[in-house]
C-alpha cells in the first residue's frame, strides 16, 4: 500500500464485471458521501465498456450535478457525455438540467464534456436542445476561453435550426478573431447556414470573415470564401468593400480556394462593375481544375459577365468534364 501519495492504487476490474444497477441507483441517491463517491467511481470505471449498463443512472448523474452534492463534476460530465454518445434519446429528458449546470464557475473540463454531451443529443434530437439557445450562448460567453465542443454545438443545430441561431453570431464572431484555427470552420458553417434564412439583420461579422479567407489553413479560408458568398447571395452591398481581398483568393494555388472565390465574386459581379475580377473569372474557364472551370461558369453566368460568351460557347461544345459543359451552357443562356 502506497500512503506517500506516488503511484495511486487501482481499483479492482471485479467492480466492473460486478456492475449491480440497483445498488448504484441507491447508493447515489443515497445521504452517505463516501458511499455516493464509491458508486460514481464505479459508473466513471463502467461508462466506457459498457455504457449501456449505465444509461439508468442519467437522472442521478444530473441530479447530482444540479445540486451539487459532489465535488466530482469531471466524472458526471464524462459520463454524461459518454451516455449520449450511446443513446441520446435517454439524455434527451435530462438536456433542460444540463444545460443549466454550464455555469462561469463549472471547471474548463467538465464544461467541454456538456457540451459534449448536448451535441450528442443535437446530431439525434436537436429540437430538444434548440429551446435553450440563449443559455448555451450565455454560457459560452460567460467562459473565459472559447469551447470547440460549444461551437460545434452551434453548428450542429444550425443544421436543422439555422434561423434560431442568429443569437449566437456575436460568440461565432468572436471565434474567428480569437481563436479560428479551433472552431472556425464549424463557426463559419454555422454563420453561412444563418444568413442564408434572410434572418440576419446586421453584418458587422463579415470584418472577421474576411480575415481569415487568407489564412494558411484551407478548410478555414474555403468555408470564409464561401460564408462570404452566402451573405453575397442575400445582402452584396455587405460584402463589396472587400472585393480586392476576395478577387486575390482568385489567384491562390489551391483549386479549392480558387472555385470558391469565384462563386463569390460571381454573386458580387451582378452588383458592381470590378471589371478586374470579371476578367479573372474569366481566365478561370482555362483552368486545369474541372471544378474551378465549373465554378467560373455558374458565377459568370449569376455575374452577367457577357464578355465570356464565346469562351462558355465553346467550353459547352468542347470541356471534357459534363459538369463544366452543362454549367456552361446554363451560363451562355443567361447572358
Amino acid at each position: 500500500m502506497d500512503s506517500d501519495g506516488g503511484m495511486p492504487i487501482e481499483r479492482s476490474t471485479d467492480a466492473v464485471a460486478s456492475f449491480e444497477l440497483p445498488t448504484i441507483l441507491a447508493r447515489l441517491d443515497g445521504d452517505d458521501p463516501a458511499s455516493r463517491k464509491d458508486a460514481l467511481e464505479t459508473v466513471r470505471e463502467t461508462v466506457d465498456t459498457r455504457p449501456d449498463a449505465c444509461l439508468p443512472t442519467v437522472p442521478k448523474l444530473r441530479k447530482l450535478l444540479e445540486t451539487g452534492s459532489t465535488d466530482d463534476e469531471e466524472s458526471i460530465a464524462y459520463c454524461l457525455a459518454e451516455l449520449a454518445r450511446e443513446s441520446p434519446d435517454d439524455v434527451a429528458p435530462s438536456v433542460p438540467g444540463i444545460q443549466s449546470c454550464l455555469t462561469a464557475t463549472l471547471s474548463q473540463q467538465a464544461t467541454r464534456d456538456l457540451f459534449r454531451c448536448l451535441h450528442a443529443v443535437a446530431e439525434a434530437r436537436p429540437d430538444t436542445v434548440i429551446d435553450h439557445i440563449d443559455e448555451l450562448v450565455g454560457a459560452l460567453e460567460d467562459r473565459a476561453q472559447i469551447d470547440r465542443w460549444g461551437v460545434e454545438l452551434l453548428a450542429e443545430l444550425s443544421k436543422e435550426y439555422p434561423g434560431e441561431i442568429t443569437p449566437a453570431l456575436p460568440v461565432l464572431r468572436e471565434v474567428l478573431r480569437v481563436a479560428p484555427q479551433h472552431g472556425g470552420v464549424s463557426a463559419l458553417t454555422a454563420i453561412g447556414r444563418a444568413v442564408r434564412t434572410d434572418t440576419v439583420s446586421t453584418f458587422a461579422f463579415v470584418d472577421d470573415v474576411v480575415s481569415v479567407v487568407d489564412h494558411d489553413d484551407p478548410p478555414l479560408r474555403n468555408n470564409a470564401l464561401a460564408c462570404l458568398g452566402d451573405v453575397a447571395a442575400v445582402t452584396p452591398s455587405a460584402v463589396e468593400p472587400y472585393d480586392s481581398a476576395i478577387a486575390t483568393a482568385l489567384e491562390s494555388d489551391d483549386p479549392n480556394t480558387r472555385a470558391n472565390a469565384a462563386v463569390t465574386i460571381g454573386r458580387l459581379a451582378a452588383d458592381t462593375n470590378e471589371v478586374q475580377a470579371q476578367r479573372r473569372l474569366i481566365e478561370l474557364l482555362s483552368d486545369d481544375h474541372a471544378q474551378v472551370r465549373a465554378n467560373a461558369c455558374t458565377a459568370i453566368g449569376y455575374g452577367q459577365v457577357g464578355t465570356a460568351r464565346n469562351t462558355l460557347e465553346n467550353l459547352a461544345d468542347g470541356d471534357p468534364n459534363p459538369a463544366v459543359r452543362e454549367r456552361a451552357a446554363w451560363a451562355s443562356a443567361q447572358l
